[in-house]
């Protein structure tokens, strides 16, 4: 008997950020860091005699908690990886179905049944990944591993380790991040599923299904996502928003707008989406309507590893119900895209409800900006693997 312990990654950007990440190798957040620990006491005991994962840097991460009180190394395998999103990786959820309303439609009705443009479907990710199982199998005949893997991977290979068949897939529903299915192999072609998506190693407070409002293991997001559209500084509407957003803006900061240029405002945003389309986009409800901005200073060279925020604002309505993430998301996405190292935001001095964002995203202080609005702290996050 080979007992394999299938574990899926810690907390990583897609979870929180509300973007398509299969193959895309994204980072940890924060609460993924700290789901860490947790999953490796649950394995302090248990004797391992090696430890496996995928090559992404999430599932990597999350393997190295569990080889390191084992003194094992980890082996990465590609074959592991996440389903292969194709031309949907690292888009927000909420554009899928403006672009691809069919194939989003399918997605969402006959999970088991669709394939992303250019991409792979959730019973094909799984039995790539469960063959790549298989081979690590006969390695370790007779002896115990774990092997960190991916959402959708491990969903489809549980549906085929229980012989139902595609349309069964809705039977294993989604396991929280770093929850465990153990396996027991007869022989590489015979397993047997013991359990599945148990992440009672978790207190509440770190389950990300908890934190972002998952109606159910089941289900979906029940908070709010967003797409981004490309704001026109050249439209008048598009800069009147773009400059009643920045006005918000200086207000919350500052305690006044006194200091706002609007024409400067537009020209560098001009000059900002000269080097990326995406610098300056408003975040859109799937009905279309605006509620918040996304302004990237990409014209800033400085600092070439450094990516600077420009003013994120969400309109007052909308806020306290999860898109805080996703223009994070979208920030890091443009920067990580353009080869950025960090991400780098001015906070005000005395803007302690804005360092307080940053800092629930990662970002910590690294020296002073002093302009004519007065000191600034700045906050940075690093958005390439260490």
């Amino acid at each position: 008997m080979t007992t394999v312990y299938l574990i899926r990654h810690a907390e990583a950007e897609g979870n929180v950020y509300r973007r398509c990440h299969g193959q895309y190798d994204s980072l940890l957040t924060p609460q993924g860091y700290a789901q860490l620990p947790h999953l490796a006491k649950r394995f302090t005991d248990v004797p391992l005699d090696a430890v496996y994962s995928s090559d992404l840097f999430r599932a990597r991460m999350t393997a190295e908690a569990v080889a390191q009180p084992h003194g094992l190394p980890v082996e990465t395998r590609p074959v592991l990886r996440e389903i292969d999103m194709g031309d949907w990786e690292d888009l927000p959820w909420a554009e899928l179905p403006r672009l691809w309303p069919e194939d989003y439609a399918r997605w969402h009705s006959r999970p088991w049944d669709a394939t992303p443009p250019h991409g792979e479907s959730v019973v094909g990710a799984g039995a790539r990944m469960l063959d790549g199982v298989r081979a690590l199998v006969r390695r370790h005949e007779g002896h115990t591993i774990a092997v960190v893997t991916h959402g959708s991977a491990i969903r489809g290979a549980l549906t085929l380790a229980h012989g139902y068949a595609p349309e069964q897939m809705g039977e294993i529903g989604w396991g929280d991040n770093t929850c465990v299915a153990k396996l027991a192999f007869d022989t590489p072609d015979r397993v047997t599923v013991v359990y599945e998506n148990d992440a009672s190693h978790l207190p509440q407070e770190l389950s990300t299904f908890a934190s972002i409002g998952w109606k159910n293991s089941k289900g979906l997001p029940s908070t709010p996502q967003i797409w981004f559209r490309r704001a026109d500084p050249q439209n008048a509407e598009d800069a009147a928003r773009i400059t009643a957003y920045m006005r918000e803006l200086h207000r919350s900061a500052y305690g006044t707008d006194a200091g706002l240029d609007p024409d400067a405002l537009l020209h560098d945003v001009v000059r900002a989406q000269a080097v990326s389309p995406r610098a300056c986009c408003f975040g859109c409800m799937e009905s279309g309507e605006e509620v918040a901005l996304v302004y990237l200073k990409t014209w800033y060279e400085d600092e070439p590893e450094v990516g600077l925020v420009g003013g994120f604002c969400i309109d007052a309505a909308y806020r306290g119900h999860g898109l805080s993430g996703q223009i994070i998301g979208q920030a890091i996405s443009v920067y990580r895209q353009l080869g950025k190292i960090w991400l780098c935001a001015h906070v005000a001095e005395a803007n302690a409800r804005a360092r307080g964002f940053y800092q629930k995203f990662g970002f910590t202080p690294r020296g002073e900006y002093r302009d004519a609005n007065g000191n600034h702290l700045r906050m940075f996050k690093r958005i390439q693997p260490d």
